[in-house]
């Protein structure tokens, strides 16, 4: 069964896709990145990977992320880190009414969407597995907080109040409370985020947990070799754990 789905984060409506092969699945939810969506090239290439193995996939937007008529509810610009924490819990809630078996339910979570989850420290989540996740936020400039939004390359825009948000959370302090198995899977070759990050959060995380550093990859890992490893690390993390 595949379907389109719809559930609310702070009265706003998320959309997203879900994907049951039986009733009672495992599940596995979908955290994409800052200016990502569900439907990514990892994600569109994991979905049917994980269905094929007997495994659930909820793939949703985050509050303002999306094309055309999939886009959820709310303004990019007006993105935090505690917004798409509220956003990616109420996706948790939302697992637990349909017939996913959320006594084996995990994650997986792309650069931003990675720091999400790490942060948001969910114990419904049983396995967890992050793409190119960074451990810190670069500090801002007194310039960039003395303004109201900061242009971002792509052209959209965000609220200064992200960075203030921001301070509130120390990433690698959250990843040392999770006591669900973690995967963390990094380029060696990211431009966005430095493979330090990976190995900070790394020494920082609990056992059982594995760092994968894909040789020449870069932020995205969407080189086919590359996104071939991914898939295989994935699935095989699951599997042991879910």
């Amino acid at each position: 069964m595949k379907q389109t789905v719809r559930f609310y984060s702070e009265g706003q409506a998320i959309l997203g896709n879900l994907s049951l092969p039986y009733k009672g699945a495992p599940g596995i939810i979908m955290s994409h990145g800052f200016e990502s969506s569900k439907d990514g090239t990892k994600w569109l290439a994991l979905a049917p990977r994980l269905y094929e193995a007997g495994f659930a996939f909820l793939r949703f937007n985050y509050r303002g992320c999306g094309r055309g008529q999939e886009t959820s509810e709310g303004q990019f610009e007006d993105t935090t880190l505690s917004g798409r924490i509220k956003d990616y819990i109420a996706a948790i809630n939302f697992s637990e009414n349909t017939e996913i078996d959320t006594k084996r339910l995990g994650v997986i979570g792309s650069s931003f969407g990675g720091m999400v989850v790490l942060a948001a420290r969910d114990s419904r989540i049983k396995a967890m597995v992050t793409l190119s996740a960074p451990a810190r936020f670069q500090t801002p400039t007194k310039e960039q907080l003395s303004r109201e939004f900061l242009e971002l390359p792509s052209g959209q825009r965000l609220r200064t109040g992200f960075f203030r948000d921001a301070q509130q959370y120390d990433i690698c302090q959250a990843i040392g409370k999770i006591s669900c198995p973690v995967l963390l899977i990094h380029g060696s070759a990211d431009e966005v985020v430095p493979v330090k990050d990976a190995h900070d959060l790394y020494r920082s995380a609990r056992e059982p947990k594995r760092l994968a550093i894909i040789e020449g990859g870069s932020h995205a890992l969407n080189k086919p070799e590359h996104l071939e490893q991914i898939l295989s690390l994935t699935l095989n993390w699951f599997q042991q754990y879910l």
